[in-house]
């Protein structure tokens, strides 16, 4: 009985969200909205804030609360499938193979225009010796997206020369975009209350093999004159132990997971940021250091010394090298010239309000940025 109801309560929910996008009639669909963290979940956010146009998040956090993700896969599927996409302009998607196959077949039934965004590729980093099956089959989607939609972006250049080398398939370069107001309204005092601290090297990331949290306990290890803090989803001192085999030391603190403001607050508060992340698209935490002017440290990894301009604008080390990652952080804490200069390459390439004009012109019908 109780499952009826369940089932009842979903499919009233995905009715109800179907007919809003009917009535609403969005110009653009942009999908699929199941990730709950990270800068792939403020990517497609922006993407509707700051969109001159009327752009609908497939599923919207609302609706998705009440009918889940894994129905919308399974017991709606037909259902959708079958949506009526005349009058919009576009569908835009982003790393569910979900929506990137209701992409092409509304772009086969319906002629719809459909636009894909390559973030990152599933590298043997991204897991613990070899590839996820899942990650396997989004890696293969991925190639399907870019091989059949009518506009392909990367959201950096290496990645669009790697894709090009790879596969043989073109992209257009559109980078992820920063909030750049969001930035501005951080408070580094609400930081410095919450944690404790008055002066910190930073680590903002979920605990995840391809972002290599225990690298960074390492560093702490190394320089037991400074205050160290690890923010990010899953994260505990215990997880550090367990899972990483490193013991975390007394100048760090390990808070855990945290709002975006809060990270914010916190990266408007550090004396330097530091990155130890094994891969990276365009990481946008390292944009929005670049936005507060902070200073930053990252591996030799593409995707991280893109965004700092191959060190015009931060440090880079030798991923893995934990003596050359500390005279690193020293550098980066007494910088005051490259941190300075950021904040321009930020408003003049990065600022959401540059990138969605670019975009939006691809919405209505543009081939490249």
């Amino acid at each position: 009985m109780q499952e009826r109801r369940q089932a009842a309560s979903r499919r009233r929910a995905f009715n109800a969200w179907r007919k809003q996008l009917r009535s609403s009639r969005p110009d653009v669909l942009v999908g699929a909205n199941f990730v709950e963290f990270g800068g792939t979940r403020h990517h497609m956010h922006a993407l509707k804030e700051f969109s001159s146009l009327n752009v609908a998040l497939i599923p919207d956090d609302e609706s998705l609360k009440k009918m889940t993700e894994w129905s919308l896969k399974t017991e709606f599927h037909d259902s959708f499938l079958q949506f009526d996409t005349r009058g919009i302009k576009a569908a835009h998607s982003h790393v569910f193979p979900w929506f990137i196959g209701w992409c092409h077949h509304q772009q086969q039934a319906n002629g719809l225009r459909w636009i894909h965004t390559h973030h990152n590729w599933y590298y043997p980093e991204f897991g613990r010796g070899e590839l996820e099956p899942w990650q396997t089959e989004f890696n293969e989607q991925f190639l399907f997206a870019l091989r059949h939609a009518d506009v392909c972006l990367s959201v950096s250049k290496w990645q669009r020369d790697f894709l090009r080398k790879s596969f043989g398939v073109e992209t257009h370069y559109l980078p992820n975009g920063v909030n750049v107001e969001v930035c501005d309204a951080a408070d580094a005092g609400k930081a410095r209350r919450r944690t404790g601290l008055d002066q910190f090297v930073l680590y903002a990331g979920r605990n995840d093999p391809v972002k290599n949290p225990a690298d960074f306990v390492r560093l702490a290890i190394s320089l037991p004159e400074q205050q160290f803090l690890m923010l990010g989803h899953g994260l505990s001192s215990a997880t550090l132990h367990d899972e990483w085999n490193v013991s975390v030391p007394e100048n760090l603190k390990v808070m855990g997971e945290a709002t975006h403001q809060e990270t914010q607050d916190a990266i408007a508060a550090c004396s330097a940021l530091v990155v130890t992340s094994k891969r990276e698209g365009l990481p946008t935490l390292v944009l929005e250091a670049m936005t507060h002017g902070k200073p930053i440290v990252v591996p030799d990894e593409d995707g991280c010394m893109e965004a700092i301009g191959h060190g015009e604008f931060g440090f880079i080390y030798r991923q893995g090298d934990i003596d050359q990652l500390s005279a690193m952080a020293l550098e980066a804490i007494i910088d005051r010239e490259r941190c300075r200069r950021s904040r321009k390459r930020i408003l003049e390439e990065y600022d959401w309000r540059v990138v969605m004009e670019k975009l939006d012109r691809i919405y209505a019908g543009a081939s490249a940025p």
